[in-house]
């Protein structure tokens, strides 16, 4: 008993140690990496534990406006009976870039359990500031240029040969707010074998330089390419239609700096299109060797038997594998020549290019199957290069089932289709006693017929006492009515349920004001243009919605939008709004 309980207490020991090992604690930090001049961000250095202590970085090169300021935050998930909890430390910095250049944050370093943890130096690159920009900002217009918004389409070459792989990217570029796409045509590559490589679920922006203008830039698409002819080909313009949020004039001078959160918008829908891009492809060189079959980049080839020793009539394989890079998807099968008598089948390709010749030995003896030879162009090295295996060797013993052999005679004229069991094609006389049974020539009145009508009637005592409990469940019209509201309300506030999850303060509260948006531009019938806080008032009184949640909606609008330009204060606001949003959308829809 008592080494039990000291087996016991060791197994604790470990789990404990594995759940400590597993919540390795970190220092990390979260800083846009490119900035305008005079540009005020954010920098957080954020730890997955109750620090003792916090040690600031020295930052030069930028002006720390406030901070470091502490916040907490912790969560609690339960899924399908699986708790997880989350607790995080944030330390935060307003910080103003000053000069043009690239500048390095240092390390910062916190102590936790008497244990040092160090972040990693980021570097932060300040471009010069766009006057447009801002100018563009505070004009009364809703018109959007072609600099606000625009779309490209970049190669990772402009020079390749036939056959080679080449990398195209697809992203959107913009300094205004962008609400959703719509007609969205991508390129068909005539000329390309494409294949799609990259599809993001959910469309992030990270912000990038292009021509020392700031720009929000998501990528949309990501293709791999590999041109199968020569010449100059043109990767065909891309487009779309943006829906943009522009202030509406009214909202263009506000009265106090107040409004500024409240401002009103409306949606302008701008197409964009990406210019066609060209390539040029040179043929591949002269001289390529017998056994090149169109591979380019670079390989290497492996080939072996399944089984080194056989008997006559029995299959084995000879498989050749090839790894690399490249178009490797369009590799075809190595050429090989089987000794006479050996009857080949259809090739088996599989994996990252694996294929397997399934052959059959009609004949006893010891055979050589000559060596295989793989060639492809080497587009670094820029000629080409040919693997080769050594030669295989093959012994076939006397057919195991006895079957006449051929003598060495080899037969042709044999039909190559699947292999078939040979042992399955004929059954052998049964010379055994049989053992026979009377037969029931009547179903009615027998064991069999008695047996269906019992279950027949259980089934349907079953069944009458589920529809009983879903008709009495239906006659509960409020229940009902109480769930298809709330189920309407997640299916609203899923993506928003999913940043506060991740605690994106600034995008949670983006995604919670689009959600309630939509949701009331669909109650009431009506285009997000035409939102405002009177017509949204008017038309909800109309639908005579009680005042408590005319006003609640109101309360959501303004805190979202507020919540779009103010600092995340911590703590668990992003939560209750949530939670406030699901109950609205719930009390509205009974």
């Amino acid at each position: 008993m008592r080494n039990l309980k000291r087996i016991l207490f060791i197994a604790v020991l470990i789990v404990l140690a594995g759940f400590k090992l597993s919540a390795q604690t970190s220092l990390t930090v979260d800083v846009p990496r490119v900035v305008e001049a005079d540009e005020r961000f954010r920098l957080v250095f954020n730890v997955n534990a109750q620090p003792e202590s916090f040690s600031p970085p020295v930052i030069s090169g930028f002006d720390v406006l406030a901070g470091p300021t502490s916040s907490t935050m912790s969560s609690t998930q339960i899924i399908n009976g699986k708790r997880t909890e989350s607790f995080q430390v944030s330390y935060t910095y307003i910080v103003q870039a000053k000069n043009i250049g690239r500048f390095t944050i240092p390390a910062a370093t916190v102590i936790v359990d008497g244990k040092s943890y160090s972040s990693q130096p980021v570097t932060v690159e300040v471009v010069k500031s766009d006057p447009g920009a801002k100018k563009s900002e505070e004009s009364s217009s809703p018109a959007v240029s072609n600099d606000d918004v625009f779309l490209r389409v970049s190669l990772s070459k402009s020079r390749v040969v036939k056959g080679e792989q080449l990398i195209a990217t697809i992203k959107l570029y913009t300094r205004v707010p962008i609400a959703g796409f719509e007609d969205v045509k991508f390129p068909s590559f005539n000329g390309f074998w494409s294949q799609e490589i990259e599809t993001p679920q959910n469309i992030e922006f990270v912000r990038e330089s292009v021509n020392g203008k700031m720009y929000n830039a998501a990528l949309l698409r990501r293709y791999m390419l590999m041109p199968q002819q020569s010449g100059t080909l043109a990767v065909e313009s891309a487009e779309l239609i943006c829906q943009v949020q522009v202030r509406s004039a009214a909202a263009a001078t506000p009265r106090s700096v107040f409004d500024d959160f409240f401002d009103s918008y409306q949606t302008v829908r701008k197409r964009v299109t990406a210019p066609a891009v060209r390539v040029v492809v040179d043929p591949l060189p002269a001289g390529a060797p017998a056994s090149f079959l169109g591979a380019v980049g670079d390989f290497n080839m492996s080939a072996k038997l399944s089984r080194d020793s056989v008997n006559a009539n029995e299959a084995f394989s000879l498989i050749v594998n090839i790894t690399g890079t490249g178009n490797i998807n369009l590799i075809e099968a190595p050429k090989i020549e089987f000794p006479a008598g050996f009857e080949a089948y259809d090739v088996k390709t599989s994996g990252n290019k694996q294929f397997e010749y399934p052959v059959i030995p009609r004949a006893p003896g010891v055979y050589t199957i000559p060596k295989i030879e793989f060639s492809f162009y080497d587009v670094a090295k820029k000629r080409y290069v040919t693997q080769s295996s050594s030669d295989f060797v093959i012994k076939v013993g006397r057919d195991a089932g006895g079957a006449a052999s051929s003598g060495g005679i080899v037969q042709t004229g044999v039909n190559r289709q699947a292999v078939r069991s040979i042992a399955d094609d004929i059954r052998f006389i049964y010379t055994k006693a049989p053992h026979l049974k009377r037969g029931n020539l009547f179903f009615f009145g027998s064991a069999t017929y008695f047996a269906i009508i019992i279950l027949i009637i259980v089934l349907f005592f079953i069944v009458e006492k589920i529809l009983s409990k879903r008709i009495e469940r239906n006659r509960d019209v409020a229940g009902v009515k109480n769930r298809r509201a709330n189920k309407v309300a997640r299916a609203r506030l899923k993506n928003a349920e999913a940043l506060l999850k991740q605690g994106l303060y600034t995008a949670f509260y983006d995604e919670l004001h689009r959600a309630i948006l939509g949701y009331t531009s669909d109650k009431l019938n009506l285009s997000l243009a035409d939102l405002s806080r009177d017509k949204i008032r008017a038309e909800l009184e109309k639908k005579k919605v009680k005042e408590v949640h005319i006003q609640e909606l109101l309360s959501i609008i303004e805190q979202c939008e507020y919540a779009r330009y103010a600092p995340d204060p911590g703590g668990s606001e992003m939560e209750a709004n949530y939670t406030r949003a699901i109950r609205l959308i719930s009390d509205m829809e009974v």
